[in-house]
């Protein structure tokens, strides 16, 4: 029985029918294969423009922001000049101020001395004044002696 069955099988189809069917098979297979990798490169070629056009998208992009930074940097540039500018007009207000500040050490060097020179003045005209009280004193006193005597000079004298 089993060899009919094997015959059956291999009886029915010649050694060369059997291997040309195989590379039949093969070469649908292979067929199949060109299909897929045509497909493949089909989807390839699709996508080549995306990325074309995504590189273009990106130059683009770094263009405008080298621009951008060009613009921020010539604003900074020029915010630097201005205060530039302020930082010399700044340091003549300071010369100014330090020139006013001379001034004014020599205007109190000045005001020491006109004090000193009123303190000086006043504790002279002071000392004047006590001399003047103490004579003015002095001079009532005399006086009122001069009086008594003049009283006693005019109630002894008087004519009967």
């Amino acid at each position: 029985m089993s060899e009919i069955n094997t015959e059956r099988i291999n009886g029915s189809r010649s050694f060369e029918e059997q291997v040309f069917a195989r590379f039949d098979a093969v070469d649908r297979r292979f067929d199949g294969i060109e299909v897929r990798i045509e497909r493949l490169e089909m989807k390839q070629l699709d996508t080549k423009p995306i990325w074309e056009q995504a590189l273009i998208a990106i130059a683009e992009t770094n263009a405008a922001m080298r621009n951008g930074f060009a613009i921020v940097g010539n604003a900074i540039d020029q915010i630097n000049a201005r205060l530039d500018v302020m930082d010399k007009r700044f340091d003549n207000v300071d010369a100014r101020f330090e020139a006013i500040d001379k001034r004014f050490d020599g205007v109190d060097a000045g005001f020491e001395t006109l004090s000193t020179e009123l303190n000086d003045g006043l504790r002279g005209v002071e000392r004047k004044i006590e001399v003047l009280n103490q004579d003015l004193l002095e001079l009532k006193a005399d006086q009122r002696y001069v009086d008594s005597r003049l009283q006693k000079i005019e109630s002894g004298s008087k004519p009967s």
